[in-house]
């Protein structure tokens, strides 16, 4: 009796080894809500007439948007603007000469190759497709507004007719 007892953990430690190191390596992107250190409010920003890619400076020509950095901030933020404490915390990252440590959300595996430049500017696709309507955001991401998976790209493609080759998106 006391073997099998004995086999049954050593099978339920196997188990969860599996499971917890399949979820890192599948995983993919965080969809835990995540804390931002400043509560950024995209709607603001938005309806004072800023573009997507005034913030996120390679939105249009990279592989990646870029996380704003603190003197992209700093831009409109050196002098305040108003009595946000929030808007205070960036001169006080400044001041400590140091960026803001902004939390990334989406995330996708090492051998996934994802051009924002080809979907957005070569493929005109919206924003709002994959980030949801951010113009109406007052308060920071938490997490991704839609589950980025194989699945849902394979079928983004077909639907648009665009390559499904393999290669075109891993490396």
């Amino acid at each position: 009796m006391e073997e099998k007892t004995g086999k049954w953990w050593l099978f339920a430690a196997g188990l969860v080894i599996f499971l917890i190191a399949g979820s890192i390596f599948f995983g993919g992107q965080v969809n835990t809500a995540t804390k931002q250190p400043i509560e950024f409010n995209h709607k603001k920003h938005i309806d004072s007439g800023l573009d997507c890619s005034t913030c996120h400076q390679f939105l249009k020509d990279g592989v990646f948007t870029g996380i704003p950095d603190i003197n992209t901030c700093l831009t409109c933020h050196e002098e305040p603007i108003t009595q946000s404490p929030e808007e205070q915390k960036i001169r006080e990252y400044a001041k400590k000469k140091e960026d803001i440590p902004w939390v990334k959300i989406t995330r996708q595996p090492n051998h996934v190759y994802f051009s924002h430049q080809r979907h957005v500017v070569s493929g005109k696709i919206e924003c709002v497709k994959c980030h949801g309507k951010m113009e109406e955001r007052i308060k920071p991401i938490q997490k991704p507004a839609i589950k980025l998976n194989m699945d849902m790209c394979i079928n983004c493609h077909k639907k648009l007719k665009v390559n499904t080759d393999c290669t075109a998106c891993h490396k």
